[in-house]
Formats: C-alpha cells, sequence, structure tokens
C-alpha cells in the first residue's frame, strides 16, 4: 500500500500524501509482515501500537478457560486493530491478535497518535479526529456481531450475517472476508452443522455459493443493492 492508498484509509481520512509522508516518522510507524496463523499479539499482551492492515487480514479471536476460540472480528486490509485497548491507561490486551491470512501490518505507537508531536504535524488534528471516528465504527460492528449472534437458529444467524455484507457491498452477490471454519466461528456454531445448513438453504433456493462467493435469493433481502 503506498502513500495515495494510505490517504483512502479511514485512519489517515482528509490527509493528503506529504502529510501522510511527514506524519509516518512522528508515529515512529515500522511494517512487518505475518504468515497466515502468526501470532501477532496475545492476550494480556500490553499493546502500545495500533496496527494498520496493508494486506491480507487479521482476526481478533477470545478463548475461554477451556480452550474454546471465539472468533469476536476480522480486519481488512485498511482498518486498524488494537486501537481499544492501546489507548486506555492499562494497555492490556483483553483478545488475541492471528494473521487470517499472509498479512502486511503498519504499525504505529498509539500514544504518538494521539499527542501533538513537537514539531507541531499540520496533521496531527485531523488524524486524532479520525481517532475518534474508527472507534465509533468499531461500535458499530460491536452492535452487528451482537445482531448475528443474537438470532436463535443457525439459519437466521447466516441470514443476519450476509444480509449485513449484502449491506455494505451495496449489492447481493457478496464475496465474505471469512472462509468456511472462520465463518462459523464468527457465527459461533459448529461447522459441520453450518455446512449442512448452507447446503439446504442452496437446495431451497434461498443463497447459492461458490468458495466465499455468496449470491442471496431469499425474499428478505431481496431489496438490498
Amino acid at each position: 500500500m503506498n502513500m495515495k492508498d494510505l490517504t483512502k484509509t479511514d485512519l489517515f481520512a482528509g490527509i493528503d500524501e506529504s502529510g501522510v509522508k511527514m506524519l509516518l516518522p512522528c508515529l515512529n510507524a515500522r511494517e512487518r509482515h505475518y504468515e497466515k496463523n502468526d501470532i501477532i499479539a496475545l492476550e494480556d499482551d500490553r499493546i502500545r501500537f495500533i496496527g494498520l492492515v496493508l494486506e491480507g487480514t487479521v482476526n481478533m479471536v477470545k478463548e475461554d478457560i477451556w480452550g474454546n476460540e471465539t472468533l469476536l472480528s476480522f480486519i481488512s486490509p485498511g482498518e486498524v486493530f488494537g486501537e481499544t485497548f492501546a489507548l486506555q491507561t492499562n494497555p492490556s490486551s483483553y483478545v488475541t491478535f492471528i494473521a487470517g491470512e499472509d498479512c502486511q501490518v503498519l504499525f504505529m505507537r498509539a500514544d504518538d497518535m494521539i499527542h501533538s508531536c513537537p514539531d507541531g504535524c499540520r496533521c496531527h488534528g485531523q488524524l486524532t479526529k479520525n481517532i475518534f471516528n474508527i472507534l465509533g465504527k468499531k461500535s458499530v460492528m460491536l452492535m452487528e456481531k451482537i445482531q448475528v449472534s443474537s438470532r436463535s437458529s443457525l439459519r437466521e444467524k447466516i441470514l443476519s450475517y450476509l444480509s449485513i455484507l449484502a449491506e455494505k457491498q451495496g449489492k447481493t452477490v457478496v464475496e465474505s472476508p471469512l472462509n468456511r471454519t472462520r465463518m462459523a466461528d464468527y457465527l459461533g456454531v459448529n461447522r459441520s452443522a453450518m455446512t449442512r445448513e448452507l447446503a439446504s438453504m442452496k437446495k431451497e433456493g434461498l443463497i447459492d455459493f461458490e468458495k466465499n462467493t455468496y449470491t442471496i435469493y431469499s425474499d428478505e433481502l431481496e431489496d438490498v443493492g
């Protein structure tokens, strides 16, 4: 992701290429590469840097005391992670961040993002505003997660998830950023049961799918897009 691409992200919205170029050294920015399933940060780690995904995806997961893992969120290119924890007084992570696939991440020191640098970078005010905007959007994502998990049946959970994708992508042929295993984790259901339900829904003409591409035929979603 080049400087021009960075200006299109929510984090650097309203900041031109020269502004981004000026900010990165002030933020102690550093780029790192991770292979799929690499641990980026463990639960209870101290999070001092905010990560911006440049390529690939990052999964945010929570494990209970029995070792059961729940996928709380997935972070796509252009999105940030770790800000909720890095901006706290006690910056300890409540979750684990794992590379969902091979990914490239740009890390920036959180303290430097919310405090103006000694050089008085002209873009710092816009950057702080952008961070608060991102925190607001993350709250919406949490509500989406609650919307999906609160559905009573497996079919309703699947349709709710696909409906959210359709609304975001503005069409009824949608691309899921999650493979079947991660999708089941996100829905909080058994993968085999989900696969059977998807097959039933396809047979009934509600949806069609090919790998991570889903076509939605449900009357409930016909007005989407």
